[in-house]
């Protein structure tokens, strides 16, 4: 495989998505505004990462395995089509089983991209040796965290657009409790006018751009993504055998000691993005400025994302992955501070960008920076490796999830702060580990060749 159908190849998984998380990511920030009501979006968003997190374990290898890479995402595309649809007229009797179906999908989804995007690294490194594989490494991830961002740009701008009303009143926030001391009303937080809902007419129209985005995302990968010929390898035994086996390796892999010390860094990879789409968006944006600021101040989150997932790449090649990981950690401590000391105001609008956009920045490292960590630690188990990966970050997203109707804000910080610091603990102890120890080669898949 040359160079330029590495790079087709990539662009196609890249953009595809691009267009599928411009519509889930954008939805995730409403949901605890826009679907406030006796905590549906909240509940929501708890099932999608439970059920996340059995699938990525279970499902992964059984599907790559079985149609390949290319036919998971498209499958997983698929599956999520009935949650958007939920969210027409949410009701728990449709969208808890869509929002089940929807976090099936997930672990599969992002398991397999990273999967493709590791195997496509290994085969430009065979090509292009001039540079490590860590750089190509930090690149490749780096670039599908640079598209990931850009959801948060465009799906947030679409939001704005669309839900803002006519007429903004600029509303009084001093007899509402907003930032560190707020608690989520499962009544609806119905004494805030800054917190009611869109109007019926309006969310349907932002609903039916999400549900096209899924179909739109899937059609480009069917007709412009190749499949690979190296990853269908059938079982012998049968498929129970198979999955048993799978759920066994993955077991195994998780109570290895560089599996363990990168556990609290892996948790709180999820617990930070949900920190952020479901505490910051409501009890800081929505809470004193409106529901419909969300997806206006969501855009810096995006934009500085973005950039700092292109500049990522060139940092770890200058400065180390190691140096790059700390800088995150110090942006995301420093935010947590400024979030105790802030009481949010439209008097100071500025302060909204510029949380939103430091937690963008620090948020572009851990998911371009944490994938490449992986596939460097375990090259010779990257399956399981990202299945864990993926399972402790969706059990990041459910833990913060799970309690976020029961605590104030500043516990909430508290926890993220604790499971930041063991994390960073944790990687450091790890590297030094691994830095005493010969490592490992990184080898590829067994039957490479070039896609079908």
């Amino acid at each position: 495989m040359g160079k330029k159908r590495i790079v087709k190849n990539l662009l196609v998984l890249f953009s595809s998505f691009f267009i599928f998380f411009l519509g889930f990511q954008s939805l995730s920030n409403l949901q605890t505004s826009m679907n406030s009501y006796k905590g549906i979006g909240v509940e929501s968003q708890v099932l999608i990462y439970a059920a996340s997190m059995i699938s990525c374990i279970l499902l992964p290898k059984l599907l790559i395995k079985t149609i390949g890479c290319k036919w998971t995402i498209v499958s997983m595309f698929l599956c999520s089509v009935p949650y958007f649809v939920s969210n027409y007229k949410p009701s728990f009797g449709f969208f808890m089983p869509s929002s089940i179906l929807m976090g099936i999908a997930i672990g599969p989804l992002n398991t397999a991209g990273a999967f493709y995007i590791d195997e496509m690294s290994l085969r430009y490194y065979t090509i292009n040796t001039s540079d490590s594989m860590e750089t190509i490494l930090a690149r490749f991830f780096g670039l599908w965290s640079f598209f990931l961002e850009n959801t948060q740009i465009w799906g947030n701008l679409i939001s704005y657009y669309i839900l803002r009303p006519a007429r903004i009143p600029l509303t009084n926030h001093t007899n509402n409790t907003c930032g560190i001391n707020f608690i989520n009303n499962l009544n609806g937080n119905g004494t805030n006018p800054n917190l009611q809902p869109p109007s019926e007419e309006k969310r349907y129209t932002l609903i039916t751009i999400y549900v096209l985005s899924a179909v739109v995302a899937a059609s480009v990968m069917v007709f412009f993504m190749d499949k690979l010929d190296n990853d269908i390898q059938r079982e012998e035994g049968g498929q129970c055998k198979a999955v048993l086996y799978r759920l066994l390796a993955t077991a195994k892999h998780a109570i290895s000691l560089d599996q363990i010390l990168l556990l609290p860094l892996s948790i709180f990879f999820g617990m930070e993005l949900a920190f952020y789409t479901g505490e910051i968006t409501q009890a800081y944006i929505a809470c004193s400025w409106g529901v419909h600021r969300v997806s206006f101040v969501t855009v810096c989150f995006g934009v500085c994302g973005a950039l700092m997932s292109l500049l990522v790449g060139p940092l770890v090649k200058c400065i180390s992955q190691m140096a790059v990981l700390i800088l995150a950690a110090l942006a995301d401590v420093s935010i947590c501070i400024v979030l105790f000391l802030w009481d949010p105001t439209p008097d100071f609008k500025t302060m909204y960008f510029v949380v939103a956009g430091v937690w963008g920045m620090a948020d572009s490292i851990w998911w371009s920076q944490l994938a490449a960590l992986y596939s460097l630690m375990f090259p010779n188990n990257r399956e399981a490796a990202f299945s864990n990966l993926f399972f402790w970050s969706y059990f990041g997203f459910f833990l913060n999830y799970s309690y976020s109707s029961y605590f104030t804000v500043a516990v909430k910080i508290n926890i993220l702060l604790c499971f930041l610091l063991a994390g960073m603990l944790g990687y450091l102890i790890g590297q030094v580990k691994l830095k005493c120890s010969v490592r490992k080669m990184y080898v590829s898949i067994p039957g490479e060749g070039d896609c079908l």
